[in-house]
């Protein structure tokens, strides 16, 4: 059964924009240490931070109850094909939880030119 659904799109120039303008805050404040690892090490490393962006706000939208999450609540790592896994902690898994006792997070997400979406499903397992 699917508990939520979140869907988010972020222009990639303006992530580009935040990370010029502030680019330490902008790292400590979104990003957790393997996040920054990961879109460090990517070719288009500005794209790599929006899909993280997007992925983590489309997993807000889906959790739905949103009370006191913070960016760091919410992970995304990559399995070894590149596949998002959205890792929660905190507030985030706490709301998560209330919805029910077993839950897995199914993420894609895809950029084009300018842009980044995220799809976010959590269902009941």
């Amino acid at each position: 059964m699917i508990l939520g659904l979140g869907v988010d799109i972020v222009d990639i120039n303006r992530i580009e924009r935040l990370a010029n303008r502030f680019p330490e805050r902008f790292r400590s404040k979104l990003f957790t240490g393997r996040e920054v690892e990961f879109c460090d090490r990517r070719k288009e490393a500005v794209a790599s931070f929006a899909k993280i962006f997007a992925i983590k706000e489309a997993t807000v939208k889906a959790i739905s109850d949103i009370h006191g999450i913070g960016w760091k609540d919410v992970e995304v790592t990559h399995d070894s094909n590149g596949k998002p896994l959205v890792n929660l902690f905190g507030n985030a898994l706490e709301n998560s939880m209330k919805k029910v006792d077993g839950f897995s997070i199914l993420a894609s997400v895809s950029d084009e030119k300018n842009y980044a979406v995220a799809l976010v499903v959590i269902e009941s397992i």
